[in-house]
């Protein structure tokens, strides 16, 4: 019963609705004495709600138009086709947004109101560029620039050079584009037109990422972020903190990224519009995944994946099924990353199918346009010849109905056997995939596994086998009163016990590390002091062997890293080149900014590395002495490898035996978020 209320509740609540919204102006109309008066209400109630209310601007714009003729009140009928060709665009019916528009064009040259006449020539460049007749929309908006031009329309001239960029983009001539924009930028920016230099800097930004110049384009996006505190706009900063996430993205920064979407994400969830909800959803997916954290890229994904179905949006649902294969494919879940494989494949067919019967449509509202023109031609014309011209069109509709039939039918013969033959195609590779990922882990397993026993065996068992002998040997130097030989022996201890904390450390990381259970929080760290406290932790053991300790550091420099890391990857270093650099020897350690990073080094005057030691250095099976015979197993390099390239660094060694050897990495500069931060706060 309640269903059967709901029901009737929603057929007739729209009926209601709009018989409501017809009283409404049908009273209004009433009441208002003239025509004049009444011709100009249904101007403005139309232009004002052609987009939420299509059907009833269009009902009111014909009931304008009526009236407006009887008056001769040609520029009010313009304003009527004009209005009713927006809305046949908006329907994407683009042959009848033409035609009303060229209606609309006449009435304005009666008028002789060229600013308008003008104005719809610009509307229709937009839906010849819609229908990619690129020809006759640079030829609308040029003829549009020059009048607009000589008139001084500051801000029509702006948005007509936006438009052109627009073109040449779609030509992908993206010179002339990126010349259009900035001139349009220029003028903007000159005039104080705010909104219309958002658009411009935003379609410079996107050449520049079209041609992979992200840093280029994350620059026009900041700009942005200027022009919106100026005149702010809730929608256009949650659509720019998108647009530089997405080039963080591309730029592989995932965790700054991943900051970015997310404000965007919050944006969006406060306007409502689940369409843009979806796109910062899957993007944080994308970035989720990319850090390995499968567990939120999952959710995010399906959540885009659940919005897409509830706006009936077969795009966006696809792109989200694709980003859940990949990740039940990477977590080695098969059932389930068949499945959205299968719903996946399921969504492409459907919008193939969608975009044929799309074109088939298209072909038959065209013919239907041309045989409404003949059939005005075949009035005009003598009897005898009106029998042939019928005939000629239902032959040609014939023949095109067959046409459209014959592609739909080779479409449909054809699609079941490509799209099996692509998912058996697709399973093939996501095996291969799969037993690669599977036979790849398990050769690592087992090295790992290997190298753990050696470790433990050895270069863990060694020093403790070395603690007890000593701590035995105490023993026996107090016994027998040799106390002057205490000092050296409590030194071989103290090393010793470094040592094993010093691997244990290193093992626990590491461990941590491989099993993805280690955190990854980057926050701003000033280099100078980060170096500085641990040069002071090693400093007694440098004084041990006669090493001198240098800092070599010019100018304040802040990197965006994960802290504990970073300080594993210094300490590693810096024990390594005190362990192979012999007495009365020098260790420096440096940093210096770059263009987008800052590079740190540690350089010692040692004993040098081979170049076929170097090849094989950041491989867990390589282990070699130190000046004083310290043992080492590589764990230690292994480790700073992991952690530099989960802060989204390099590092790489410099090296010639005899002569010393320079370890370098890269962090990501953190002055530019010192900048994104102010900008986004104030």
């Amino acid at each position: 019963m309640i269903k059967r209320i709901l029901f009737i509740y929603f057929i007739i609540s729209p009926l209601f609705l709009s018989g409501q919204i017809n009283k409404f102006v049908d009273k209004k109309l009433d009441s208002i004495v003239g025509t004049k008066g009444k011709i100009q209400f249904l101007t403005n109630w139309t232009n004002k709600n052609y987009k939420k209310l299509p059907d009833h601007a269009q009902y009111y714009s014909e009931k304008c138009i009526e009236l407006a003729k009887i008056n001769n009140e040609y520029s009010a009928i313009g304003d009527a086709f004009k209005t009713i060709g927006a809305i046949h665009y908006l329907k994407e019916q683009n042959l009848k947004a033409l035609n009303s528009y060229s209606h609309a064009m006449k009435q304005y040259k009666l008028a002789s109101d060229s600013l308008k006449t003008y104005q719809t020539i610009y509307n229709m460049g937009i839906v010849y560029s819609k229908n990619e007749d690129y020809e006759l929309a640079l030829k609308s908006y040029l003829s549009c620039l020059v009048f607009f031009e000589n008139e001084k329309k500051t801000k029509a001239i702006s948005l007509t050079l936006n438009s052109i960029g627009v073109v040449y983009k779609r030509l992908k001539d993206y010179k002339k584009a990126l010349q259009y924009y900035e001139n349009s930028a220029k003028i903007c920016a000159e005039n104080n037109l705010n909104s219309t230099l958002y658009l411009s800097n935003t379609n410079i930004a996107n050449i520049y990422s079209i041609q992979n110049k992200f840093q280029e384009a994350l620059n026009y996006h900041k700009k942005n972020l200027d022009v919106l505190k100026a005149e702010p706009n809730k929608y256009r900063l949650a659509q720019t903190y998108h647009n530089i996430g997405a080039c963080f993205l591309e730029m592989k920064q995932y965790a700054i990224a991943i900051d970015y979407l997310k404000r965007s994400l919050q944006l969006k969830e406060e306007i409502g519009n689940k369409n843009l909800i979806i796109t910062s959803l899957n993007g944080l997916s994308h970035a989720n995944y990319q850090m390995n954290n499968l567990e939120d890229a999952l959710s995010y994904s399906r959540r885009a994946y659940q919005l897409g179905k509830e706006v009936g949006n077969m795009e966006l649902q696809k792109n989200s099924t694709k980003e859940i294969f990949k990740i039940y494919t990477h977590k080695n879940l098969a059932d389930s990353a068949i499945f959205y494989f299968d719903i996946h494949e399921n969504l492409r067919d459907s919008i193939i199918n969608k975009e044929i019967y799309k074109q088939v449509s298209e072909i038959q509202t065209k013919y239907e346009a041309e045989k409404k023109e003949a059939q005005i031609a075949i009035l005009e014309k003598e009897n005898n010849s009106k029998a042939i011209q019928r005939n000629a069109l239902f032959v040609i509709l014939i023949l095109i109905g067959g046409y459209a039939g014959f592609i739909v039918y080779s479409y449909n013969r054809n699609k079941k056997l490509t799209r099996l033959l692509s998912l058996q195609k697709s399973r093939i590779e996501w095996s291969k995939e799969l037993l690669d990922h599977r036979n790849k882990e398990l050769k690592l397993s087992n090295q790992t596994k290997n190298k753990l026993f050696q470790i433990i065996s050895h270069d863990l068992r060694s020093p403790l086998a070395s603690v007890s002998g000593i701590s035995h040997l105490i023993q026996i130097l107090l016994k027998q009163g040799r106390y002057h030989e205490l000092d050296e022996t409590s030194q071989d201890l103290n090393e010793c016990v470094t040592r094993v904390l010093n691997l244990t450390d290193n093992l626990l990381s590491w461990s941590l590390n491989q099993s993805g259970k280690l955190p990854f929080t980057p926050v701003i760290i000033p280099v100078k002091n980060l170096l500085s406290g641990i040069l002071e932790i090693y400093k007694t053991g440098a004084q041990q062997k006669n090493i001198l300790l240098e800092l070599s550091i010019s100018q304040n420099l802040f990197v965006y890293a994960d802290r504990p890391m970073l300080e594993t990857v210094v300490r590693n270093l810096l024990n390594n080149a005190l362990k192979f650099t012999p007495e009365g020897g020098l260790i420096v350690l440096g940093a210096e900014m770059k263009a987008d990073h800052t590079e740190i080094w540690i350089e010692d005057n040692g004993v040098g590395i081979s170049d076929e030691a170097i090849s094989l250095i950041f491989e867990l099976d390589t282990s070699s002495s130190g000046t004083r015979g310290e043992k080492g197993n590589g764990l230690g390099l292994i480790l700073c490898k992991d952690f530099i390239e989960r802060n989204h660094g390099k590092i790489w060694v410099e090296s010639k035996e005899g002569q010393g050897t320079t370890f370098r990495f890269t962090v990501p500069n953190a002055e530019k978020i010192y900048t994104e931060e102010s900008l986004s706060h104030q």
